[in-house]
């Protein structure tokens, strides 16, 4: 695999409440893997208010995205003490499943932090990420001529895929389907992996020439653009 070049020169919300049931990530096995994503709440009060409320505001969050609270488990938390019996909760829940998205596609933005890392995502993303633009669109259900778009991260470095495998390495999520060429009557753009020449980073982007970085190779797919 192409991947397999790139990453042989790669380079490399703790808390005190024990997770709960984890929903099952993406298996090395044949077909569609799940969207799979991270939401993290904060409240304050007594304990059992602070815990209360964090698990909401991560829940809501969740909600934003289309996901029902039956597709969530809590996954991490802290509990902080402050004077007077006052805490500072955070709560960190993991949805999986199929999220009720009400558009038809979804803008694929790339995204960077600390110059260090890009990803890529139609989802949010973590914070200290700051939006670079957009690559185009990609659709949220599949779509004649089109195939899976991937999430995945090796050592930190998060990059895109049409392996629901990851190419060996670790399942983020789904983020939708694209196309497999330029369709017709409709503007598009390829998608391509690149690689950072000298740190090795691996980002995506519209570019042939990778922004005069390295393209291992041919583009994952086409992303609408018009």
């Amino acid at each position: 695999m192409l991947l397999a070049v790139a990453l042989a020169c790669t380079t490399g919300l703790g808390g005190a409440v024990q997770a709960h049931a984890t929903p099952a990530a993406a298996t090395a096995t044949a077909g569609t893997g799940p969207v799979q994503l991270r939401y993290t709440g904060t409240g304050g009060g007594p304990l059992n208010i602070a815990q209360r409320a964090a698990y909401e505001a991560a829940l809501a969050k969740a909600a934003a995205t289309g996901f029902n609270g039956s597709q969530c488990r809590i996954t991490n938390g802290t509990d902080f003490p402050h004077v007077g019996g006052y805490w500072t909760s955070t709560r960190e829940i993991t949805c999986v499943g199929e999220p009720a998205v009400p558009v038809s596609q979804l803008s694929l933005d790339r995204h960077l932090k600390s110059g260090k890392d890009h990803l890529s995502s139609v989802w949010h993303v973590p914070d200290g990420y700051q939006r670079e633009g957009s690559l185009g669109r990609v659709f949220t259900a599949p779509t004649a001529g089109t195939h899976p778009l991937y999430l995945c991260v090796v050592r930190g470095d998060h990059f895109l895929s049409a392996d629901v495998n990851c190419e060996g390495q670790q399942y983020v999520t789904r983020l939708g389907w694209i196309h497999d060429s330029p369709p017709a009557g409709a503007a598009s753009a390829p998608v391509y992996r690149c690689l950072v020449n000298g740190s090795r980073e691996l980002f995506e982007s519209n570019d042939a020439n990778c922004e005069g970085q390295i393209r291992p190779g041919g583009p994952l797919g086409y992303a609408l653009t018009g």
